[in-house]
């Protein structure tokens, strides 16, 4: 009985510091998309599939952005959302958000 007791009272604890350390990332993560310059909202409605998925709004780029411009924030995004310099855990869905942006302007553009 006293064993249970114990085992429930480690359940809620280890519940409460999952809460917040969730509660950390997510702070973590909207700074870095702010910092980004990435609309969190926008990007959070495009994943459930609430919006369509605009590569320019991921990017953060206008349509009229030129081939160079476009290149450039998708090198630069890169570098910032890499894992080793990113420095807050699961960036890898932004990284790959990036990823399917550029692809898909790059085909939209016919770049080789």
């Amino acid at each position: 009985m006293n064993q249970d007791r114990t085992a429930r009272m480690f359940q809620r604890v280890f519940g409460v510091i999952q809460e917040e350390m969730e509660s950390w990332m997510n702070d973590q993560m909207a700074a870095l998309m702010k910092s980004l310059g990435i609309d969190a909202a926008q990007l959070q409605g495009m994943a459930k599939g609430q919006t369509a998925f605009d590569p320019y709004h991921v990017l953060g780029l206008e349509k009229s952005a030129g081939d160079e411009e476009v290149k450039k924030r998708y090198r630069a995004l890169l570098r910032k959302l890499h894992p080793d310099t990113a420095g807050v855990e699961g960036t890898a869905f932004l990284l790959q958000m990036v990823l399917a942006a550029y692809e898909m302007i790059k085909t939209e553009r016919k770049w080789a």
